[in-house]
């Protein structure tokens, strides 16, 4: 038996590796999605690979192979990948199902169906090696002591890693935190071989940094350059906004004021623009003497990078009043009216999550969101919108949308059409209207709060998301039969947390969006939600031991229960609570009591866990089968998850009271 202070010793060992785990994943998620275009459109492609490289390495803790020891160069052979074989420039393209940015495939150093596979494979490899060592602190204490210890862990992961992501911290800090870890976690003789890693990763970061002013925000890498026309802002390697002078931009920034202004019958006095970025739409609006502008910009850097860079210093106006938040969340909840509210391309390169495929625009574009502008608006008031439509369906789209809301089709102005799509404003008010659209809505699936994906047409798994999820899955399963692991706990126990794992990845996912609806997809929503989770974790962990549940039943009807309310009661009925720390309150107990009672199934099963480190394993390996089905919300929608999740439970529950019947069950 180990002594008192080995016991500890290897709690907070436990502790360190979960840190790490959790804290390096978000990083290279981070770091992954800025420099490969494909990831921003897969939003869980790494996630997954951790999840099965965290599997597998808790079902590797028997080998008596030391897998931790390669980790440092493993991570510095997986960045210098990233770094130097994938591509760099980003193109627009319109296959697949949806409209992406993508890599000049003709400039691909290697193939994207090598590459693709080779950082799926090697991210899974790394966290694999990390999980190994992890599994092996598991069997040191009680399983729900031990899940706590990583519940602890992976918070302060995420809670470190959030903190240093808003204070604008540098992937170079961020991988000096991950090696400090490997050093720590590390015996002396191999600190000489980790930092040599760590200067190799610092000399790789340092020969990629441009010239250029370079940022890192809590959603995405910033850049600014000089072109022909201004400075141009970058998101994540594409430009994404030029900083143009009045009159030197686009047709339609004068849209609002040369079309709308003269129909309307008098100027615009107040106005609202959603996604000033760098201020050019700010710019328009003060040369047109309006003289109360608000400015909401989710992304501070893309702002303060419109401060210091934009040549007309729309910021430094005394009419404009800056808020950094995000657009739909002001809407709902602003008091003030307004003459105008423009849409101001707020088309994002950036994802709320890892966990699933919403942008952080994704919920402007609804009916549900133009339902809010409409409120907003005074009688005489404007709602525009105006972009490069890349497809005529998705102006006919958001012209169709508008005319739900607002019971009669918008004007639509048309400045100049190509091959490539066509540049347009949309406008449309209570009293504005357009012409007849004509269009067919049977071929437009409308945007909703369910359905919140503006860059489809029509709900449908895109082929290259099934190919990459069968891919996802059969490297899974080829690596799990070639291994020939033996299992040691009964099948239908490890098959109850294999699907547990996957409908609570599901749960975590759904949770997720439901709180970005109902607060914003801000940074500080977002690390809110992953620390309500885990604290609902442990809160559930602390009712397991206190109670001692001795029969599971109770649980999973009180956990059916609540994903049935989920089913029935339609979230944006909260949104009509106007005290904030009221809807907060009665959201956080409706979101995570499916999550709450989950987490009682769960510690029920593992806390007589007999081989703890085997059952997390399928769990996570569920975890990673999770990710995949995730996918089906495009063609479903968010609510139906819901019963997905149920099915999964379902399963989980039928093979636990088969696993009852077997005299070796751990749970008889």
């Amino acid at each position: 038996m180990p002594s008192y202070v080995q016991r500890h010793a290897i709690g907070f060992r436990l502790f360190a590796l979960v840190f790490l785990t959790l804290y390096a994943e978000l990083a290279l998620i981070r770091y992954a999605s800025a420099q490969i275009r494909y990831l921003g459109y897969f939003a869980n492609f790494i996630l997954i690979a951790v999840f099965l490289g965290i599997g597998l390495g808790f079902l590797l803790n028997q080998k008596s192979i030391n897998l931790f020891k390669w980790t440092p160069f493993i991570f510095l052979g997986w960045l210098a990948f990233v770094v130097l074989a994938t591509p760099h420039v980003g193109l627009l393209r319109h296959g697949f199902g949806q409209l992406y940015f993508g890599p000049d495939l003709e400039k691909n150093l290697i193939p994207l169906w090598i590459s693709l596979p080779l950082i799926f494979g090697g991210t899974a490899f790394l966290f694999s090696c990390i999980a190994q060592e992890t599994a092996r602190c598991f069997n040191h204490y009680k399983p729900i002591v031990t899940y706590s210890i990583d519940i602890a862990g992976s918070l302060a992961g995420i809670l470190i890693f959030t903190l240093h992501s808003f204070s604008g911290g540098h992937p170079i800090a961020w991988f000096i935190v991950v090696y400090l870890f490997f050093l720590l976690l590390s015996p002396r003789k191999q600190w000489l071989s980790t930092v040599l890693c760590l200067f190799g990763i610092i000399a790789l970061l340092i020969y990629q940094e441009p010239q250029h002013y370079l940022t890192w925000s809590p959603y995405q890498k910033i850049e600014v350059v000089q072109g022909p026309s201004g400075p141009i802002v970058g998101a994540n390697g594409i430009g994404h906004q030029v900083m143009y002078m009045p009159g030197e931009g686009e047709e339609t920034y004068n849209f609002p004021y040369e079309e709308i202004v003269p129909k309307r019958g008098k100027p615009f006095s107040k106005i609202l623009i959603i996604g000033s970025g760098s201020g050019s739409d700010v710019s328009y609006a003060l040369v047109n003497e309006v003289s109360e502008i608000h400015a909401v910009e989710i992304d501070p850097e893309i702002q303060f990078a419109g401060k210091l860079f934009h040549p007309a210093h729309p910021y430094d106006d005394k009419r404009v009043k800056v808020f950094i938040d995000d657009g739909r969340s002001f809407m709902e909840h602003t008091q003030d009216t307004y003459d105008m509210v423009l849409f101001a391309l707020p088309d994002s390169l950036a994802l709320v999550s890892s966990f699933s495929n919403i942008r952080l625009e994704s919920y402007l574009f609804t009916l549900e969101s133009f339902e809010a502008a409409k409120k907003i608006l005074k009688p005489d008031g404007a709602l525009v919108l105006y972009n490069f439509y890349r497809e005529h369906w998705l102006r006919e789209k958001l012209a169709l949308m508008l005319e739900k809301v607002f019971g009669h089709p918008p004007i639509i102005k048309r400045y100049r059409q190509d091959e490539d799509g066509m540049l347009a404003g949309l406008a449309i008010g209570p009293k504005l209207r357009g012409e007849a659209l004509g269009f067919n809505q049977e071929q437009n699936q409308l945007a909703s709060d369910d359905w919140p994906f503006l860059y489809m047409q029509t709900p449908h798994i895109p082929p290259l998301y099934i190919g990459v999820m069968l891919m996802m899955i059969a490297f899974a399963f080829i690596i799990v039969w070639s291994l020939k692991l033996k299992t040691k706990a009964n099948t239908f126990t490890n098959r109850s947390f294999f699907f547990m794992g996957a409908a609570f990845l599901l749960l975590e996912t759904k949770s997720i969006i439901q709180f970005t609806l109902l607060f914003g997809s801000t940074w500080i929503i977002n690390a809110l939600v992953f620390a309500a989770i885990l604290v609902s974790i442990l809160l559930a962990n602390w009712c397991v031991v206190l109670f001692n549940f001795k029969k599971p039943l109770l649980l999973f009807v009180g956990l059916f229960i609540a994903l049935a309310l989920h089913l029935i009661i339609p979230l944006n009925s909260l949104l009509s609570i106007e005290s904030v720390s009221l809807r907060y309150l009665l959201s956080s107990v409706f979101i995570f009591s499916p999550i709450f009672f989950a987490n009682l199934v769960f510690g029920y099963l593992f806390k007589d866990s007999k081989e703890s480190a085997e059952a997390f394993g399928w769990n996570i390996l569920g975890a990673m089968f999770g990710g995949t089905c995730e996918t089906i919300v495009l063609l479903v929608g968010y609510n139906q998850l819901t019963l997905l999740v149920a099915i999964f439970y379902a399963l989980c529950a039928f093979n636990l009271f088969r696993a009852k019947d077997v005299p070796t069950a751990s749970l008889s």
